[in-house]
C-alpha cells in the first residue's frame, strides 16, 4: 500500500472520529439543558403551590377581618386571595399538563378549594345581611381548618410527585450520561492509540527520511529543528475534554442554585416553609437521643398589612428584609430560622436543656424589637407577635408544635406591642369554643 493511500486513510478515520466526538458532546450539552428545564420545572410547581396556599389564607384572613369588625377594606384581601387562588391553580394545571397523577391530585385538590371558598362566600353574605351569629356558628364548625388540611394535604401529596418525578428523571439523565462517559473515554483510548499509530506512521515514512537527508548536508542545515510534537496535533482531543468538564461543572452549579432557590425566600435569604417539616423532624430525632428539648417559635409582625398599605410594598419588603436580618442576629448558631410566607416566620431552637433557655431567647427576640428599626433614614415602630411550644412539654409530633405555636401566636397578638405567649392546653379549649 502507498504512503499516500495510507496517509488518506489514517486522516479519514480522524475525521470520522472527530465527527462522532462532536456529535457526544452536542448530545452531552443537550442532556444537560433537559435536566436543567426539569430542575426549573420543579421549581416552578414548588413556588406555585406555595403560592395558592398562601392565597387561601390571604382569603381566608380577610374573610376573618370582616366577620370580625365588618370593615370592607378586609374583603379585599378575600376577593384578591380567591382570584390568585383560581389563576395559581390553573398555572399547575398548565405546568402538569402531562402527568395523569398530578392532574388527578388537582382535580381533587380543585374540588376542596371550591367548598373551602364556598364556606369563605356563605359566611361574608350571612355577614352583609346582618347575620352575625350564623356566621360565626358556621365559622365555629370548623370546616374551614378541615378544608384548609385537606388542601395542603393534597398540595403536599401533590409536590412529592413532582419531586419523585424529578429523582427519576435524574436517575435517568445520570444513567444515560455515565454510559455517554463511558463511550467517550473508549473513544479516547482508540484516539490515543490512533495518535500514537499515526505518529509512527509519519516518523516512519516522512521524517526519518528526511532527517537522514537534512544529516548530509550539515551545512545547509538552519533554524530550529522540527519536532514531532509540533506536527501531530491534539487540539479535538483537549477541546472534547474541556468542554465536557466546562458542561458539567456550569450544569453543576445551575443545578445547586435552583435548588438553594427552591428551598430558600427570594427576598429574606432564610429557608423557606419546604424545609420546615424535614428540619424539625430531625431536630426532635436528635432531642430523642440526646434527652434536649425543641422549642418552635412562631412569630408574625403586628400591623404589617398597614404599612404595606400606607406606605408601599417597598417599605414592607425592606421590613421583612430587616426584621430576618435582627432574627439571625438574636438566634444562636444551631438554631434554624424560616419566612412561611408574607410576615410569617418560624424558629425552631434545639439541643435546649432547660425551659429557661427557651424564655431566654424568647426575651432576646422582645428586646431586639424594643426598639424603632430604621428602615432608610426614619425610625419604625415594629412590633412581634411569638408564640411558642415545646417538644416534648407540649407535643411530640412536628406538625402540632408548629400548630400550637401557631394558636399560642394569636393569643399573643391580642395584646398590644411585642408580646409572647407560650401555649398552654386551654388555648385549644378556648379555640375550639
Amino acid at each position: 500500500m502507498s504512503v499516500r493511500l495510507k496517509l488518506a486513510l489514517y486522516l479519514l478515520v480522524l475525521f470520522s472520529v472527530s465527527i462522532a466526538s462532536s456529535m457526544l458532546t452536542f448530545k452531552l450539552e443537550a442532556y444537560s439543558d433537559e435536566k436543567l428545564e426539569w430542575v426549573i420545572h420543579t421549581n416552578n410547581v414548588i413556588t406555585s403551590s406555595e403560592k395558592l396556599l398562601s392565597s387561601l389564607k390571604d382569603a381566608e384572613t380577610g374573610q376573618r377581618g370582616f366577620l370580625l369588625t365588618h370593615n370592607l377594606s378586609y374583603l379585599k384581601p378575600y376577593y384578591v386571595g380567591k382570584s390568585e387562588a383560581k389563576n395559581v391553580l390553573d398555572r399547575l394545571y398548565q405546568l402538569t399538563s402531562d402527568n395523569k397523577e398530578q392532574q388527578k391530585a388537582l382535580d381533587h385538590l380543585s374540588g376542596v378549594m371550591q367548598l373551602k371558598f364556598d364556606e369563605l362566600r356563605s359566611t361574608i353574605e350571612l355577614a352583609q345581611n346582618n347575620q352575625q351569629t350564623e356566621a360565626l356558628a358556621i365559622v365555629k364548625e370548623d370546616k374551614g381548618k378541615v378544608y384548609m388540611d385537606d388542601l395542603r394535604k393534597d398540595l403536599t401529596q401533590f409536590i412529592n410527585i413532582e419531586l419523585l418525578l424529578l429523582e427519576k428523571r435524574k436517575g435517568d439523565y445520570k444513567e444515560n450520561r455515565s454510559q455517554l462517559v463511558t463511550f467517550i473515554k473508549l473513544q479516547m483510548v482508540f484516539l490515543v492509540f490512533l495518535a500514537i499509530a499515526t505518529i509512527f506512521f509519519m516518523k516512519r515514512n516522512l521524517f526519518d527520511p528526511l532527517h537522514l537527508l537534512l544529516s548530509s548536508t550539515k551545512k545547509m542545515q538552519q533554524g530550529e529543528k522540527l519536532d514531532i510534537s509540533d506536527i501531530v496535533e491534539k487540539n479535538e482531543m483537549g477541546n472534547l475534554l474541556s468542554a465536557f468538564f466546562t458542561m458539567n461543572e456550569i450544569v453543576h452549579e445551575k443545578t445547586e442554585t435552583l435548588t438553594y432557590k427552591a428551598h430558600h425566600d427570594e427576598l429574606t435569604g432564610l429557608k423557606n416553609r419546604s424545609m420546615v417539616n424535614d428540619d424539625l423532624e430531625y431536630a426532635l430525632q436528635h432531642a430523642k437521643r440526646s434527652h434536649s428539648k425543641v422549642a418552635v417559635y412562631f412569630i408574625d409582625l403586628n400591623k404589617f398589612k398597614e404599612i404595606n398599605d400606607t406606605l408601599g410594598h417597598d417599605v414592607g419588603d425592606e421590613v421583612l428584609v430587616k426584621t430576618s436580618q435582627l432574627l439571625t442576629k438574636t438566634v444562636r448558631k444551631r438554631d434554624n430560622i424560616y419566612r412561611l410566607g408574607g410576615d410569617e416566620f418560624l424558629i425552631i431552637g434545639q439541643e435546649i436543656t432547660q425551659n429557661s433557655g427557651i424564655k431566654r431567647l424568647s426575651s432576646k427576640l422582645l428586646a431586639q424589637f424594643s426598639v424603632p428599626m430604621m428602615i432608610g433614614t426614619e425610625p419604625m415602630d415594629v412590633s412581634l407577635s411569638i408564640g411558642v411550644a415545646i417538644y416534648p412539654d407540649h407535643a411530640q409530633q412536628g406538625e402540632e408544635l408548629i400548630k400550637y405555636a401557631d394558636i399560642a401566636m394569636y393569643e399573643a397578638k391580642k395584646d398590644e406591642g411585642t408580646t409572647c405567649c407560650d401555649f398552654t392546653p386551654s388555648m385549644l379549649k378556648r379555640e375550639s369554643d
